[in-house]
């Protein structure tokens, strides 16, 4: 139960901990920052952090590591958090317009459209995450960490920089190192640098290494040993054989090291006689077996570049991938009284089917909204445990919060998953309609249309709603 607890607590906090909010609006666009105190970018000014799939920010095209130059006109620099979170997240405006600059761009406005909803609305977006345990296939958050160590130049500003080409090629360089950077170039592109082989203001060098591990221990056991990492190309987590960078005893477990660097230089602004280093990182991993070094650079070239231009000085770094797939209809519930809305929104599907704030969910389907958030709270902490002997322990994973018994439903079980989502007294599933489109969910033929019954100023009425099913992944360095 003490695991169970750490799944739980996300349920708790989300529904238990926001009734205890006041009375009002919340008004958002789907961003978080910080401000910066890197001299290599943004120093004194409020740099991007994450940017919340479907949110107003993201559909304006608002990224990570953007600088926020304005507020509405008003400089940033210098100011402190509680004054841009003021200018930010002021509720007596419908929209907001920031100045932002980038690796791409000295300076671009967005206009973006605040999103207002009652301080205790629970969204589906945070409602997936709540209960993922019903499709973990779809909705789950794991970290992982790389062996890397970033030295950044403190005395330039990488605001400056905005094309690059690489170290002179010539006919006698193998093919792997044009494969290596074709990787790198792709996700310097990729970050919003642009190649330019006329007098470029980064000069790029990659290098690496493959070789013997002198220390290696064959008496050590180093059998299953193996890390989880991102594939960007596939976006999903891929199992290698390489040790974790939180095993301290890595250096004497792998039978092979590889190594994999990138040098930035500036040959243009602090001395054009020579090249001057002002960015380095580089991987060193400990592999249990062969591993081919264009797959590893394939994989992780976008995971390195990464850590620029934010950069600062480290020997470890963190990274953390969402992955999200729900139905969505707009619906928002009030934490108090899950069966009442407290917004819909505006262009939504449950929008256009009449569903309007102040309206009770009476049913989705066939199941009942007439529970409490306790109730809820113990019909899912039941259903985790009880589900456990439905899922294939071959997938298992530890996500993001610590809970190590994260698995996937066993293929060959899912007519038996589908009945535990029936059984509506012992579990209380009002939320599976967000993974109703699996058919462990919902049975071998899946709803396309949610029959919800809906009782408005008095009266019930049965609505049908064709809900969108929103899917991201989103991967960000710690």
């Amino acid at each position: 139960m003490k695991k169970i607890s750490l799944v739980l607590f996300l349920i708790s906090t989300i529904i238990l901990g926001a009734s205890a909010q006041s009375k009002g609006r919340l008004c958002d666009f789907g961003i978080t920052f910080e401000i910066s105190n890197n001299s290599s970018w943004g120093y004194g000014e409020p740099v991007v952090l994450s940017v919340e799939p479907f949110s107003p920010a993201a559909k304006a095209g608002v990224k990570v590591d953007d600088i926020i130059m304005e507020v509405n006109g008003a400089a940033t620099y210098l100011r402190n958090y509680p004054t841009i979170a003021s200018w930010l997240f002021d509720a007596t405006s419908s929209d907001i317009k920031l100045t932002i600059r980038n690796v791409d761009t000295y300076f671009k406005e967005y206009e973006i459209q605040r999103d207002c909803k009652s301080v205790n609305a629970l969204s589906e977006f945070h409602l997936a995450d709540a209960y993922a345990f019903y499709s973990l296939e779809d909705t789950n958050d794991r970290a992982f960490s790389l062996p890397v160590k970033v030295d950044p130049n403190t005395n330039v500003d990488f605001a400056d920089y905005r094309t690059f080409d690489f170290l002179k090629e010539d006919s006698s360089v193998p093919d792997v190192d044009y494969y290596i950077n074709s990787q790198i170039e792709k996700a310097l592109i990729e970050r919003g640098l642009v190649r330019s082989t006329q007098d470029p203001d980064i000069i790029v060098q990659t290098y690496y290494t493959f070789q013997p591990n002198l220390k290696y221990n064959a008496s050590v056991n180093s059998k299953n040993s193996y890390s989880w990492r991102y594939d960007s190309e596939t976006q999903e987590m891929v199992k290698l054989p390489i040790l974790s960078a939180d095993d301290v005893n890595a250096e004497s477990k792998g039978q092979y090291i590889l190594e994999l660097g990138i040098r930035f230089f500036d040959k243009k602004y602090i001395n054009k006689d020579k090249m001057t280093q002002i960015w380095d990182c580089r991987s060193r991993e400990f592999l249990t077996e062969d591993y081919d070094i264009q797959e590893y650079a394939r994989i992780h070239a976008s995971l390195l570049m990464m850590q620029y231009p934010y950069s600062t000085a480290k020997t470890t770094a963190k990274y953390l991938v969402s992955k999200k797939g729900f139905n969505y209809t707009g619906l928002n519930f009030d934490s108090k009284d899950i069966a009442s809305i407290t917004d819909v929104d505006a262009g939504s599907p449950a929008a256009l089917a009449g569903i309007r704030p102040g309206d009770r969910i009476v049913k989705v389907g066939k199941i009942k909204f007439d529970y409490s958030s306790s109730d809820l709270e113990k019909a899912y902490r039941r259903f985790i445990v009880e589900s456990m002997p439905l899922r294939n322990p071959k997938t298992r994973f530890i996500d993001a919060n610590g809970f190590p018994d994260c698995m996937y439903w066993s293929i060959n079980r899912y007519p038996e998953v589908a009945e535990l989502f029936k059984k509506e007294a012992i579990y209380a599933p009002c939320f599976s309609y967000l993974y109703a489109f699996n058919k462990y969910v919902s049975g071998p033929n899946p709803p396309k249309v949610l029959d919800i019954e809906v009782k408005s100023q008095g009266q019930k009425k049965l609505v049908k709603v064709t809900p969108q099913v929103q899917q991201s992944v989103v991967i960000k360095a710690l």
